[in-house]
């Protein structure tokens, strides 16, 4: 019923040349390995700084109940 015509150049279109993309940056290609490894520092330089738990709820040593 219905035929696929052969692909032909749009006659307003031809003058145009498209460039092809060029290769990425070094960012580009890299920056997920350079986020990992500063969330992967930070997170060792946090948990080195949070390692006591402080000591806020201890019970004194006399406490008087009220009976």
């Amino acid at each position: 019923m219905f035929k696929d015509a052969p692909p032909r150049e749009h006659p307003e279109y031809t003058h145009l040349r498209f460039m092809a993309a060029g290769s990425p940056s070094w960012w580009k290609k890299n920056r997920h390995k350079v986020l990992a490894v500063a969330g992967l520092l930070t997170g060792i330089w946090l948990a080195g700084h949070h390692h006591d738990t402080p000591q806020t709820c201890q019970p004194t040593g006399s406490s008087s109940v009220a009976r």
